[in-house]
């Protein structure tokens, strides 16, 4: 079986790196500093995410838009990244953000091999979506919440309409 990785996924993206100061000054875990600093984010992710430089606030720092142009941000008190004015928790830290979309990447490239469709039109093989989910429990139990954005992305894979 061939492994894929975020690089098979994330092979022709811009990466966008921020500025490191921005999180030492908070006294920033490294893992968080790492995940956005070094090893950065694609300018572009499934599930339809653009990462940008955009404004740095005194308690948040927005760092994306999702598919229906909702600010993604960074809690700079909690560090924990959200979307929307609703703040629906996205995930606990920038590093499980990442390690997050890596998982997806991955499940996207998985689900193509089987239905080249199947993303887009919502019909991924529940064995992929159940094996992500066990991903996200793992890493990052918080952002499988009820009504978070991984658990509406969840459901919203497995309507398989």
């Amino acid at each position: 079986m061939t492994r894929y990785t975020e690089k098979d996924y994330w092979e022709d993206a811009q990466y966008i790196k921020w500025d490191k100061n921005i999180f030492t000054k908070i006294d920033a875990p490294i893992s968080d500093i790492r995940a956005l600093c070094e090893m950065v984010l694609p300018d572009w992710a499934a599930p339809n995410i653009n990462f940008d430089h955009y404004r740095l606030e005194p308690d948040i720092l927005k760092i994306g838009e999702d598919r229906d142009d909702r600010d993604i941000f960074i809690d700079l008190k909690s560090l924990k990244v959200h979307v929307g004015s609703s703040n629906q928790l996205v995930n606990s830290s920038p590093y499980k953000l990442r390690k997050a979309l890596q998982s997806y990447a991955i499940m996207v490239e998985k689900a193509i091999v089987i239905d080249e469709d199947s993303i887009v039109e919502n019909r991924v093989e529940t064995f992929l979506v159940q094996e992500f989910k066990e991903k996200l429990k793992k890493l990052d139990p918080q952002c499988l919440s009820e009504g978070s954005f991984w658990s509406n992305s969840i459901i919203r894979l497995s309507s398989k309409s």
